[in-house]
């Protein structure tokens, strides 16, 4: 039901009443006088892709006091010509009291994109929220994820190595993305330790109510999603879904693109791979001071 008055109107919804300013699309305020209103985010998921930023957004996205957008802004690495009013408009209604929130993988790699943050949020204590898991596994889901798309027979040891030898293809971005200390050097520049957390994207997938935990802290949440929220999807490789009053009406698990059976990978290939990975891995293991069992 909606009412007319002059440049107001008034929308009932659910036994509350909800004004919506006609000069400015993004504020609303319901009948205890509280204002939502579109936001710009205090905290974004700056990647790393295929490694789990999409279940992450979703479970911490079920805390009362966080909203996302649920859909990819790309606006510091793509969109960043729009303007700051076309990015707060990318943002879903919120309250002062929560955490608005957002995620798009690709900045974590992008040249450009810290320093266009630090411009934006020049006067916001941005936190930023990287999750990273075992590079060889991610590349392996990127390969999935491309031959999908496109249809390809070409195998995963086809675009790894050189043609006819085992010399790896270093410029096969799914793997360069997988040396995650060279693109986190970047990062550095522009923001300290305590504004960035590091998620485990590997033990997301078998406890995420741990790395769940970890977030919460992170951004100064009441602990509200716990072991008991979560449950796994056997007919998907175990993969975790969470159960809350959010997802009442909803699936609480990722789709159908989420979670896609790997091949099976020669030992050959996963111990050249290990190799070249072992110094990205050691670096950053130190300069980010984090210590995950695959590191």
């Amino acid at each position: 039901m909606c009412i007319s008055y002059g440049d107001n109107y008034l929308f009932k919804n659910d036994n509350k009443t909800l004004q919506y300013d006609y000069n400015n699309n993004s504020i609303f305020k319901n009948n205890t006088g509280e204002i939502n209103q579109r936001r710009l985010p205090k905290a974004i998921i700056i990647g790393v892709k295929k490694c789990g930023t999409r279940a992450l957004l979703k479970f911490i996205s079920a805390h009362p006091d966080v909203v996302a957008s649920m859909n990819e802004v790309h606006f510091f690495d793509q969109n960043y010509y729009r303007g700051l009013d076309w990015y707060r408009n990318q943002m879903p209604l919120s309250l002062s009291n929560q955490i608005t929130m957002e995620k798009t993988p690709q900045y974590y790699i992008h040249n450009r994109s810290a320093y266009r943050m630090t411009q934006t949020f020049s006067n916001i204590k941005l936190k930023l929220i990287v999750i990273i898991r075992d590079p060889i596994i991610r590349a392996i889901s990127d390969y999935v994820q491309l031959t999908t798309k496109r249809k390809s027979n070409l195998t995963f040891e086809d675009y790894v190595f050189i043609k006819n030898s085992t010399i790896i293809n270093d410029k096969w971005i799914p793997l360069k993305i997988g040396c995650y200390y060279h693109y986190f050097t970047k990062w550095l520049k522009y923001y300290s330790f305590n504004q960035i957390h590091f998620v485990d994207g590997e033990n997301l997938i078998k406890r995420p109510w741990e790395e769940l935990l970890y977030v919460q802290k992170f951004l100064n949440l009441t602990i509200q999603i716990q072991q008991k929220h979560f449950y796994f999807n056997h007919y998907k490789r175990s993969f975790p879904c969470i159960r809350n009053q959010l997802y009442q009406t909803k699936n609480g698990c990722l789709g159908s693109s989420k979670g896609r059976k790997h091949p099976d990978i020669k030992q050959e290939t996963r111990t050249i791979l290990k190799n070249y990975y072992k110094t990205c891995n050691s670096r950053l293991k130190q300069i980010a001071q984090i210590n995950f069992s695959w590191l």
